[in-house]
């Protein structure tokens, strides 16, 4: 039997997620090798899960520096995505509806993007350092938010 990761749907029955998306903290602790990170990644490629990396969180990782070659490498193992007008859209609604509750005040567009892309794979699993700002930004959707 194949693993698979799970999602909790809005009605809160499980659905199994086949798409897992990593969002900069992953890619960083992928690229830095960090422990457990490869196990994951080929856990869920085993198991015939598309892992998928929105091209918006280059942004966040890349550095320009020697070290990108690190990432390089992660992307040599997993595409990424581009970022299509309607995923913009609802990312930018996702953004200010999250920003009118949330007490920290930082930037969330990648974040919002990230989500955005999620929802528009959904069922899904995200993969991230954050995990309260994502569970924020797809709460009502189809998502489940895992911890590196």
């Amino acid at each position: 039997m194949k693993k698979t990761w799970l999602a909790s749907s809005t009605s809160g029955a499980h659905t199994v997620a086949r798409v897992l998306i990593l969002d900069s903290e992953a890619v960083s602790a992928l690229a830095q090798k960090r422990k457990g990170m490869a196990e994951r990644l080929a856990a869920a490629q085993r198991a015939d899960h598309r892992v998928l990396i929105p091209a918006v969180v280059l942004a966040e990782v890349a550095t320009g520096a020697p070290a990108d070659a690190a990432i390089w490498h992660v992307l040599s193992k997993i595409p990424t995505l581009d970022l299509p007008q309607s995923v913009a859209m609802r990312a930018g609604a996702l953004r200010t509806r999250a920003e009118r509750v949330r007490r920290k005040k930082r930037d969330l567009t990648v974040d919002a993007i990230v989500a955005a892309t999620a929802i528009e794979l959904a069922p899904c699993v995200v993969l991230t350092g954050d995990r309260s700002d994502l569970e924020l930004l797809v709460e009502g959707y189809d998502i489940r938010v895992s911890a590196i």
